[in-house]
């Protein structure tokens, strides 16, 4: 009896080592195309503080600012239908430190648009706040505007158009990937 008790412990017990394992497994989304970027950093930053903020990004300028980010997502769109995914890809893998074959896979995983991407991998790179491209895509699907992510983030949101355009040209073959994202100001 004794050791039938200590059998079904021990059997709940591995039991619940490998639920906590898959779980976390799947909150950190190590999947082998996760990026360098997914995967260096845990997130720290609390998604609700910058979904907070970025909802007290007055309207009108949300307005403004998605309306000229539009432009760079459908020139990187168009360019990766006339020209090839892998094309976009490549330079973009080069620019933000990824392989092509992760970058591809992220954009399948994550339902975002090259353009889309260009405006994530800008974000990633310059954000103190320690969040990851999952987080990011989470925050779009709720319906937050990529102009209020990056307010939330803290970015300067006139930096942010020069930034997304200047990624923007390197997606398009308009400049030469420089294997660093432009850089963006965040208050101190």
């Amino acid at each position: 009896m004794k050791t039938a008790r200590a059998l079904a412990w021990a059997g709940m017990a591995v039991v619940a080592v490998a639920f906590a394992m898959a779980r976390t497994s799947a909150a950190y989304d190590n999947d082998d195309a996760t990026s360098a970027a997914d995967t260096s950093r845990a997130t720290s930053a609390s998604l609700s503080e910058i979904r907070d903020r970025g909802e007290t990004m007055p309207v009108d300028l949300r307005h403004d600012v998605e309306k000229r980010i539009r432009v760079t997502i459908e020139r990187v769109n168009k360019e990766a239908a006339e020209k090839g995914q892998a094309a976009v890809a490549a330079r973009l893998a080069s620019e933000f430190g990824l392989t092509t074959e992760a970058l591809l896979d992220q954009k399948g995983d994550r339902g975002l648009s090259w353009g889309e991407l260009v405006i994530a991998y800008t974000l990633l790179a310059n954000s103190k706040d320690k969040v990851t491209l999952l987080d990011l895509a989470n925050l779009r699907s709720e319906g937050l505007s990529w102009g209020a992510i990056a307010f939330g983030l803290r970015f300067h949101l006139e930096d942010l158009e020069d930034a997304i355009k200047a990624e923007g040209r390197v997606a398009m073959g308009l400049s030469k990937p420089g294997g660093k994202a432009e850089a963006l100001r965040s208050p101190p």
